[in-house]
């Protein structure tokens, strides 16, 4: 959320959490204001979202940074977020630095001593079997394992890269059926055709995505229809 796409309002009253642009990617204090706003207003819980430092690729392109750049980078996003935000209620790693961060183990250790920074108790967002999730855990942050309603899976489960065609998920029933299958079976159908298992606690849509509105109402109805409770919701 706050990443300019105009559909933050419409989408409020459908999640419970929303992860908000912090500067890296897309964002300014008035932007992230703004979204906090709308996120109070309909009880939604909020979190920064700090990328690679890269508003020209919107943080969906890796780069090469050391270390300490990367860490420099990532204290200046959340230094603007919490000097206007003293709630949030997690963390989440937006795009490349999100997916890199599944096997760069030297990374995930640089990003969670950077998070230990600003909240200790807080809750990161990240996938499962990453080695954020590994890192996090053996520095005392509670994790919130993730899974992707609108991104196709790889049988390592890992995601798509978005440079390949398949990767992004726009049909509202492939949506539906994928969300479904990982609450009910606990697995996700890689693009291989392969069902891998996902452990998740929290689903992801991207603010962003084409038709996005209309795809979580209708997701959310899809869940309904198979008994299955949507917390906060």
């Amino acid at each position: 959320m706050g990443e300019g796409t105009g559909n933050d309002a419409l989408l409020m009253p459908y999640i419970s959490s929303c992860s908000i642009a912090c500067g890296g990617h897309y964002g300014t204090k008035l932007s992230m204001a703004k979204t906090m706003t709308l996120a109070k207003e309909q009880g939604v819980n909020v979190g920064p979202h700090p990328s690679y430092p890269d508003l020209l690729n919107f943080g969906r392109k890796s780069i090469h940074l050391s270390m300490l750049t990367l860490q420099d980078a990532l204290r200046k996003q959340l230094d603007s977020f919490f000097s206007i935000c003293t709630d949030a209620r997690h963390i989440k790693p937006h795009g490349a630095l999100y997916n890199d961060l599944f096997f760069d183990r030297e990374k995930a250790e640089a990003v969670v001593a950077v998070f230990s920074e600003y909240a200790k108790g807080i809750r990161i967002y990240c996938s499962p079997n990453s080695q954020l999730a590994f890192v996090a855990e053996q520095n005392g942050f509670l994790i919130g394992l993730e899974a992707f309603a609108d991104r196709a899976y790889n049988s390592n489960g890992t995601l798509v890269t978005r440079a390949e065609k398949n990767a992004i998920l726009t049909n509202k029933q492939r949506i539906a059926q994928q969300v479904i299958q990982l609450v009910k079976a606990g697995t996700v159908t890689a693009t291989s055709g392969e069902k891998i298992p996902i452990k998740a606690q929290t689903i992801c849509l991207h603010g962003d995505g084409i038709n996005v509105v209309e795809n979580t109402v209708f997701l959310l109805n899809s869940l309904k229809q198979n008994a299955i409770r949507v917390k906060g919701l």
